[in-house]
């Protein structure tokens, strides 16, 4: 009895032993994964940084200086319950001049007449070298966007041409996802003809996040885009279907995209109608190599 005894004793303590051995393997554990969430926390926060910084930086005239950026927080949005369920249909745009043979390069000024039907598509029209810097004048403010010609020279190209021949002046803004993107569309009150701009997808996929720009494709092989971009919102940009071509982030005009954002609808009408009023583009900085 006593030998029984002293055996439950020392199975007793072995379990005990055991559990606290556990119970510290869980603490440190606990502890590792808090310290890892802290340094990826940090380490995001670094990143954003200089990325801003590099946008700065590299989106900055060859010829002026960038301005300063600041660190912003993304806006909490409105509840589910507070966002309208339909909008409005905005009113189409109206034609500019056709151009029925080829297409030369608009003047880097914005001189050229406005032309929004075009038989064939540009001929190169800008240095793969350089970034490009837009800005997206609307109705409810300013968008800054780099554009980066090095992986989506294509895009970039027909983006840059159509922006200097006032192709989008005029258009509206056809569809605000909550949170996610703005589209504006090719809408004109008579039939325009207009070339395709193939996709440029990266073999690895793509990402994308708030301030990402892109060319809306169709879904399906060789698809491509006729004019249409988006421009990514916030925190579900990345539900944004990969279909679309990225060539560009946002570099100023945050508040601009706050507003915007604040007009989507369940249904995707914009609640009011919002409006490009123009978009002048310059070569900016070289790309690093």
């Amino acid at each position: 009895m006593i030998r029984d005894d002293m055996a439950d004793q020392r199975n007793r303590r072995q379990r005990e032993l055991q559990r606290r051995q556990a119970r510290t393997v869980a603490a440190a554990d606990a502890r590792d994964r808090t310290k890892r969430r802290q340094r990826l926390a940090g380490t995001i926060v670094i990143v954003v940084v200089i990325l801003s910084i590099l946008g700065a930086y590299l989106g900055g005239s060859s010829t002026t200086s960038s301005p300063a950026t600041s660190t912003t927080t993304l806006p909490s949005g409105p509840t589910t319950s507070a966002i309208p369920n339909s909008g409005v249909t905005p009113p189409p745009a109206s034609p500019g001049a056709a151009l029925s043979g080829p297409t030369p390069c608009p003047a880097e000024d914005g001189s050229s007449p406005r032309t929004t039907s075009f038989a064939e598509a540009p001929a190169n029209c800008i240095d793969p070298t350089h970034f490009y810097r837009a800005v997206i004048s609307t109705t409810k403010g300013d968008l800054t966007v780099q554009l980066n010609p090095e992986r989506t020279p294509n895009t970039v190209n027909a983006f840059v041409a159509l922006a200097r021949y006032h192709f989008y002046d005029g258009q509206p803004i056809t569809s605000i996802i909550p949170r996610k993107s703005f589209t504006v569309g090719v809408s004109f009150t008579s039939p325009n003809t207009m070339f395709a701009i193939p996709n440029e997808i990266a073999p690895a996929g793509q990402i994308f996040g708030p301030g990402s720009i892109a060319m809306v494709g169709t879904a399906g092989v060789g698809s491509a885009s006729k004019g249409q971009f988006l421009l990514a919102t916030f925190e579900q940009a990345a539900d944004i279907d990969d279909s679309a071509t990225a060539f560009g982030t946002l570099l100023d005009g945050f508040d601009t995209l706050v507003a915007i954002n604040a007009l989507a609808s369940r249904s995707g009408q914009p609640t009011d109608v919002v409006t490009i009023t123009g978009i002048t583009v310059v070569r900016s900085g070289e790309i690093p190599r």
